[in-house]
């Protein structure tokens, strides 16, 4: 069964009005949401602890390719610089609650952020969070998109491990809120 991708343009969209967590006007974003798009720790973790045994990835597409521009400013690249992306969903007992796409751009793809090709349907989270010298650089949030999956927030941040970094970009499902 093939599954339709999410754009790009969806998680980032020409204008999405990002903005960061000191400047986010508390009426705007209600409590739910606010906690699930402003968490410093592992999405993976805290999804696998709402129905333990049940989280799964599903990659739908990796390879290389153009940055989108929110990609290209957030990581810094100049012209036409290639990155290396993935785009998956994360599931609840089957129900997809999280689109997720990482860019990383392919002069950093050496080292251990080489092994991001190999995760196949295993989550990012696992590798990021396990990773000593990982720093993560400011979260962003906006509205998604209207889009035909019916993604509403979406949150962004830059990885850091040693010299690379790598930008994740996630869209949530209004579905989340059936499994917590």
């Amino acid at each position: 069964m093939k599954h339709a991708l999410i754009p790009a343009s969806v998680m980032h969209p020409e204008s999405p009005g990002w903005s960061a967590r000191l400047r986010v006007i508390p009426a705007s974003l209600p409590t739910f949401w606010r906690s699930w798009l402003f968490d410093q720790g592992s999405l993976t973790a805290r999804l696998s602890a709402l129905r333990p045994g049940q989280f799964s990835v599903e990659c739908l597409r990796e390879g290389y390719g153009q940055p989108t521009p929110t990609e290209r400013q957030e990581l810094g690249l100049l012209g036409s610089q290639p990155v290396w992306f993935r785009e998956v969903r994360l599931l609840l007992a089957g129900t997809p609650i999280v689109y997720a796409r990482t860019a990383v751009p392919v002069h950093a793809m050496t080292g251990k952020l080489s092994r991001l090709q190999h995760l196949g349907n295993r989550s990012l989270g696992s590798f990021l969070f396990s990773q000593p010298e990982l720093e993560r650089g400011q979260i962003r949030a906006s509205h998604c998109k209207a889009n035909d999956h019916g993604l509403q927030w979406a949150r962004r941040s830059v990885f850091h491990i040693g010299r690379g970094s790598l930008l994740v970009t996630e869209a949530f499902s209004p579905d989340l809120c059936k499994f917590v």
